[in-house]
């Protein structure tokens, strides 16, 4: 139930909708009296909100006394819904890429990424767009089993090594046409004053974790790191962090051996 609760709540609905709109579906009709009592929105609100609901086109409402309210098809409604947002995604792409073709350009080498969704989508692309080849250690493996299928796809066309630590799984087989290297922990030393640097803010150094470091066309990095607050990706092109970061690469490379 609050796994629908939190989907209905991302396509727009507060959370006393969500909960009404559920108590409703599920008695198939009531009153307010009834609904509330369902779906444990407080009576004195739940008016109000079923008639939001019904503005909305989510629920009909019967002439009687007391009024009743019943849901309407979910599969019909939330069909007009995403269509509707996506006639309205399409509109604010189209309008904000007009905006910003003209906008000014600066050239900053560092660049920091929150949030899972964002930081998948800039390593893909990182990966796609490599024109020669892709480097990656891999500390823990849960990013480089999520970019596997790309990884794999871009080891047709181009070199993709990827440098494991002993014990951390068994991805032979998942990279496609990728060099797998495995290396001993004791072996492996990130550059971590530059990591530092780069993980820096303004007032202090965060707690983190480096996760995967990717290096395409030694040219631009990519630290991934897993901290107290979540996901972060440092994306780094043309600076001394990526310079340490490919001799760290080179050298960890040279001590590594094909994994078994």
């Amino acid at each position: 139930m609050s796994d629908i609760i939190e989907h209905l709540m991302r396509l727009g609905m507060s959370e006393y909708e969500a909960k009404a709109y559920i108590a409703t579906v599920v008695l198939g009709e009531g009153t307010i009296k009834e609904i509330s009592d369902e779906s444990k929105v407080p009576r004195s609100r739940a008016y109000d909100v079923m008639e939001r609901l019904l503005e909305k086109s989510f629920v009909e409402v019967g002439n009687t006394n007391p009024r009743c309210y019943r849901a309407n098809d979910p599969a019909e409604v939330f069909g007009h819904l995403i269509e509707d947002m996506e006639k309205a995604r399409d509109e604010v792409v189209k309008g904000l890429e007009e905006i910003g073709s003209t906008a000014e350009k600066r050239n900053n080498p560092i660049w920091t990424i929150l949030g899972e969704w964002a930081i998948d989508h800039k390593v893909l692309e990182m990966i796609e767009s490599a024109r020669r080849e892709v480097v990656i250690i891999s500390i823990h493996n849960d990013y480089l089993k999520r970019y596997a299928k790309n990884l794999a796809a871009a080891s047709e066309k181009r070199s993709v090594t990827v440098v494991i630590l002993e014990g951390t799984g068994d991805l032979i087989g998942l990279l496609g046409k990728a060099r797998l290297l495995c290396v001993n922990k004791g072996k492996f030393s990130p550059p971590e004053p530059f990591i530092s640097n780069a993980m820096e803010t303004s007032d202090k150094r965060l707690e983190y974790d480096v996760e995967m470091i990717m290096v395409c066309d030694r040219e631009v990095s990519v630290i991934l790191s897993k901290e107290m607050s979540g996901h972060r990706a440092i994306i780094s092109s043309g600076t001394v962090v990526d310079y340490f970061i490919n001799r760290m690469m080179d050298m960890t490379i040279m001590e590594a051996r094909e994994c078994d």
